[in-house]
């Protein structure tokens, strides 16, 4: 059984206009910066830095063998080829990252471009492209080194040619398909939650054929995984097993990062208005049904919720599957019934509702921006730098400080930390982030203390404030 009638293989990708909707998030993450999560900068940057340059903060994770050295092997390598071409400053080094970022959300959105044709055709295609491109979570997340936007554009492409392969039996298609599965899985260990669902969802569609190519293909990807840690752990799956063990079998997610009620995700999706689009399938046709993504997100959702331990971050993926499900829907429905006012009306309000993610506060918006544009800027000359008010976690490690320089995170103007910055003349560069711009008094407090150490205050931006300091 397959969601669909087969139809004669898609076109060719218009490639170029894919390119240029792909170049929205990556524009935004290396132009706004910021992040959205510290994983961004902890989980990837840094450990790449580490074994680029044998400097950066090795987060406890890196410490215990609970993550794989994919990612940071490849943005590792990165670096050191855009050391040897002399491009040495901060944000040359995350635009170098950015490439193959970029290279992979471009390849989703065209894996949503043929997916989209064949349902509702090529004219009604570049519709669904654009309004996936421009749908908000995906922008902040697509361009980000966090491994929900890794392994979320892996995901969406590897369901995809699953999907085609109900129409071009070539044995390579349903191959990538798992391949590209199991790269997600590499990328997060937490994507095995939709890969379950959807492999299931093949058995049931009596899809054997598709499933077996992709389970092959999938497992040799794991193998590959093994044999990765076997070389840098030391043992075959190690961050695998430790990965289960922490989140899953000992209960030491929950006690380190506590627990939220089953229903706490409900209260975020209804804020989702593409990830609602879905809901226009039942009014589609049925050859506009992408039940694959449907089934996969659902899963998926339903397994993160049973979950103690939960994030905002963990809904990513079944934001992004239920929009890129709902989207060719929503298009044929209103394609097909454009002259009625309640579609009409359905439309406004799914765009308009699109739209607001920009305007008011939303839990998956890039944080810090400010900060982090002016960490690039006092990276520029720094010979030490003392960041107040923002700890470890938030601030943007060594790599957007771009040299082992001296580095003082600190909270309060009385913390030993400060006081030692305070009076070593290498720290040059200071920042400052006004967790509230209402708590006045702790403001005016730190500004004055940054001043009493001889620090100048050059710029204000936002909740950031930029000092610097003559030898």
């Amino acid at each position: 059984m397959a969601d669909v009638d087969p139809q004669p293989l898609t076109p060719n990708v218009p490639w170029p206009e894919v390119a240029a909707a792909g170049a929205i998030a990556a524009l935004h993450a290396v132009l706004l910066l910021g992040r959205v999560h510290p994983d961004e900068v902890f989980q990837s940057l840094e450990p790449a830095l580490h074994r680029a340059f044998g400097f950066g903060v090795v987060a406890w994770e890196w410490q215990v063998g609970l993550r794989n050295h994919a990612v940071p092997m490849l943005f590792a390598a990165l670096l050191r080829a855009a050391s040897s071409l002399g491009l040495e400053d901060v944000l040359a080094r995350r635009v170098v990252l950015e490439l193959p970022q970029y290279a992979l959300h471009t390849a989703m959105l065209g894996a949503v471009w043929r997916l989209s044709a064949r349902r509702v055709g090529e004219r009604l295609a570049r519709w669904c492209l654009w309004l996936t491109a421009l749908y908000a979570p995906l922008v902040w997340f697509g361009g980000r080194t966090l491994s929900e936007a890794f392994s979320v554009a892996f995901l969406v492409w590897g369901l995809e040619r699953f999907d085609a392969a109900d129409h071009d039996r070539r044995w390579h298609v349903a191959t990538l398909g798992g391949l590209l599965l199991g790269l997600s899985e590499v990328a997060r260990y937490g994507s095995a939650a939709v890969i379950a669902p959807a492999m299931a969802w093949l058995l049931v569609t009596r899809r054997f054929r598709t499933f077996a190519l992709g389970t092959v293909s999938g497992l040799a990807v794991g193998v590959a995984l093994g044999w990765l840690d076997l070389v840098t752990w030391g043992d075959w799956f190690h961050s695998f097993r430790a990965y289960v063990d922490f989140n899953v079998l000992s209960g030491r997610a929950v006690a380190q990062f506590g627990a939220l009620p089953s229903w706490y995700y409900f209260q975020r999706i209804v804020f989702a208005p593409w990830a609602l689009v879905g809901f226009a399938v039942w009014r589609s046709r049925p050859g506009e049904r992408v039940w694959l993504f449907l089934v996969a997100a659902l899963g998926y959702f339903a397994i993160v919720s049973s979950t103690p331990h939960k994030e905002d971050r963990f809904l990513y993926p079944t934001l992004v599957l239920l929009s890129v499900a709902g989207v060719p829907a929503f298009v044929g429905l209103v394609a097909q019934h454009r002259a009625s006012r309640v579609v009409q009306g359905f439309a406004l309000a799914a765009l308009l509702g699109g739209g607001a993610f920009y305007v008011f506060p939303s839990p998956w918006e890039p944080q810090r921006k400010e900060q982090f544009q002016l960490e690039v800027r006092a990276s520029r000359g720094a010979t030490g730098l003392v960041m107040m008010n923002e700890g470890l976690w938030g601030s943007g490690g060594f790599f957007y400080l771009g040299h082992d320089l001296p580095w003082c995170p600190c909270d309060f103007p009385q913390d030993a930390c400060f006081q030692q910055a305070a009076r070593d003349p290498r720290f040059n560069r200071g920042l400052y982030w006004a967790n509230s711009l209402d708590d006045r008094a702790r403001n005016e407090a730190s500004l004055a203390a940054f001043q009493a150490a001889g620090f100048r205050l050059v710029e204000q931006r936002g909740q950031a404030s930029y000092f610097e300091r003559s030898p």
